[in-house]
């Protein structure tokens, strides 16, 4: 089914799951509402989904989506393309797409002391902050600390202990590597060296199909392109993007803010990219966009692109990247 909006028309989506969804055009107001119980997971599946002067919600900056949503998108490199937005996609044009899951006090941090290989717990630096963060069953990743940006590994939490002061976690599979965590002397001067460990699970989760997703390398997109200064608004925070951007399709971003001009309330920040086929953030023909504190892992391409170099005023701050990998046919330096 093709599902239309109307202006003036709110939808409210509380059923549990959804049939795939051929097209939804939200010209009044789509809004995803968490349930009380904060296990609960809800999924949605479509192939398009454009906000054409409407409005989408899927929590709000004073009250989070804190249950359970996964939104997939479905599609390959044969399924029509809409002008300008393609496939696979979530298009906003003239319109606002909210996105906030629960916050996350940390969303990653480094190691404490160095692990060897075989290792299946380590010590953090820092404090976790609350209960709700770094979860048994929420997937992490520690950053190689060798020559080899491959030797980041994907773990699973199984355990956490001393939250309150240095919090050892206790993961699986065993870590294939060792990663190391020190300070190193050099005369009067001192380095601080340590993998880094970011976090890779929110509740809310936005992918492409596992069908055809990594088979073909051709992932789901967010790309919000409205002509003039504050024409759209894009508040992304605190969600897990998973195989998304399309490989070696110019325009195809994970998460794409497209010749808008003046975005001063639009931000992407505390977010997991990971999985990423094409680049992870890309800014274009955009100022005064917020990218920070994201998590950015196993990336082709560029992870936080900034296309035209006409781009001012934008904050790039505290984002970790993690294991950037050649992508062919784009730019020579991706």
């Amino acid at each position: 089914d093709a599902v239309e909006i109307p202006t003036g028309r709110a939808l409210l989506v509380d059923v549990d799951s959804t049939p795939i969804l051929s097209f939804l055009t939200v010209m009044g107001s789509l809004i995803f509402a968490p349930e009380t119980d904060k296990t609960h997971q809800r999924t949605f599946d479509a192939q398009y989904i454009i906000v054409n002067g409407g409005y989408l919600e899927i929590g709000t900056e004073e009250f989070p989506y804190d249950s359970k949503l996964t939104i997939t998108m479905h599609g390959d490199e044969y399924t029509p393309a809409l002008p300008i937005y393609g496939n696979k996609v979530i298009a906003v044009r003239n319109g606002r797409l909210e996105m906030h899951g629960p916050e996350r006090s940390h969303v990653w941090t480094e190691l404490e002391t160095t692990v060897s290989a075989g290792a299946t717990e380590f010590t953090l630096i820092d404090v976790q902050g609350t209960d709700n963060d770094w979860q048994v069953g929420e997937e992490i990743v520690i950053a190689s600390t060798d020559f080899d940006s491959r030797h980041a590994e994907k773990l699973t939490i199984t355990g956490v202990t001393n939250r309150d002061t240095n919090p050892v976690v206790s993961f699986t599979p065993a870590l294939s590597y060792g990663h190391y965590a020190g300070v190193e002397t050099y005369g009067s001067d001192t380095l601080e060296m340590r993998a880094e460990v970011g976090l890779l699970s929110r509740n809310v989760k936005y992918r492409g199909d596992e069908a055809t997703t990594s088979l073909n390398k051709y992932g789901a997109h967010i790309m919000l392109a409205s002509p003039g200064d504050e024409s759209v608004v894009g508040k992304i925070e605190n969600c897990e993007f998973f195989d998304v951007g399309q490989a070696f399709k110019l325009g195809r971003y994970p998460l794409h803010f497209h010749m808008i001009g003046t975005v001063t309330q639009s931000y992407i920040r505390n977010n997991a990219i990971h999985q990423t086929y094409n680049r992870a953030t890309t800014l274009h023909g955009v100022h005064y966009l917020t990218i920070q504190n994201n998590v950015a892992y196993k990336v082709m391409g560029h992870a936080v692109f900034v296309e035209d170099a006409v781009e001012t005023k934008n904050l790039i701050d505290g984002n970790l990247i993690v294991d950037v990998r050649a992508s062919a046919s784009l730019l020579n330096t991706d």
